[in-house]
């Protein structure tokens, strides 16, 4: 199975790391879903938002880049 590198950066951190996916899509929906399990924790805890850069590679080429954001706002009921 295909080794992909996902790197994920915003203004408070960066992470980097390989992962194994069939193909490249495949590997762009599992950074997606990581970004998100990180930005739920975020908002979660407390910060209104959180916005990330996430980069997808196999060896020296980009498979994509995409940026990644997620909000929460009170309701008056």
């Amino acid at each position: 199975m295909p080794t992909y590198r996902t790197t994920i950066i915003n203004e408070h951190f960066s992470q980097s790391g390989e992962m194994e996916a069939a193909d490249p899509a495949t590997a762009w929906k599992k950074a997606i879903a990581s970004t998100l399990a990180i930005a739920a924790d975020q908002v979660s805890h407390g910060n209104p938002f959180f916005g990330a850069e996430v980069v997808v590679e196999d060896g020296d080429t980009r498979i994509g880049r995409y940026v990644v954001s997620v909000g929460a706002s009170p309701l008056k009921d």
